[in-house]
């Protein structure tokens, strides 16, 4: 897996190097907008769940990187057709008549980017496979496996949410020890010099069984990329 230079800190994605960076599609620790998330075993998902539809119209960009559903799934589809094509990340964004993605081909710095537009129906109707029907039904674990995400590698599928207030928000799932950790914090309104959102902090996180709630999102994520972005010409 090729490293991303994004934005999260080191405690978080721990040996999987890099930080965090835009967003995306598609998460918490303490205190959301508007009350406390309570941790409860049979609840956490649901109410993360919860949270993020109520920000929904607040996002500003969804980032993805450094994982297997980027770097191997997508990056071979598209190598299918162009041989060697390699994806670094994908950035969304939410549109008023539906939702834009971007995929960032490596290098990074030759500014090869696809592109795509989806409606408001496909975007929607992703986002509730994800957050609804993914997301939405884990429970928390009762046990810890770690401090920091991930506890093992490769990751297979996480995403980073930047909101409009200046709060964010990241989800990541390794298949390898079942488990979904969700995390929230804050970034500054700024971007570095690649154009990534600056974090300026994370609250603690909790971890999610995973359970294969993902599965059928990640899927509809998949078909909506590779249906809506060529590699660009």
């Amino acid at each position: 897996m090729r490293k991303y230079n994004t934005g999260i800190s080191n405690k978080t994605m721990g040996s999987v190097i890099a930080a965090m960076a835009l967003t995306v599609v598609i998460f918490v620790a303490a205190s959301y907008p508007g009350g406390n998330i309570n941790p409860t075993p049979t609840s956490l998902g649901a109410q993360t769940a919860d949270f993020l539809n109520s920000m929904r119209d607040n996002v500003q960009y969804y980032f993805m990187c450094n994982s297997t559903f980027v770097n191997d799934d997508l990056s071979n589809f598209y190598s299918q057709t162009h041989p060697g094509a390699y994806i670094d990340g994908v950035r969304m964004n939410r549109t008023t008549d539906g939702g834009n993605i971007d995929l960032l081909f490596s290098p990074w710095d030759a500014n090869i980017t696809g592109t795509g537009h989806v409606s408001i129906a496909e975007w929607n109707t992703v986002s509730g496979i994800i957050i609804d029907d993914g997301i939405g039904k884990m429970e928390a674990s009762e046990t810890s496996p770690g401090d920091y995400f991930p506890q093992s590698t490769p990751v297979t599928f996480y995403f980073s949410v930047f909101f409009d207030d200046n709060t964010c928000f990241f989800g990541g799932f390794t298949a390898v020890d079942g488990y979904f950790y969700i995390q929230n914090g804050t970034w500054s309104g700024e971007f570095d010099t690649m154009g990534w959102p600056i974090a300026n902090d994370w609250n603690p996180g909790y971890w999610l069984i995973e359970g294969g709630h993902l599965a059928a999102g990640m899927n509809a994520l998949y078909a909506l990329i590779t249906d809506s972005v060529t590699y660009p010409e």
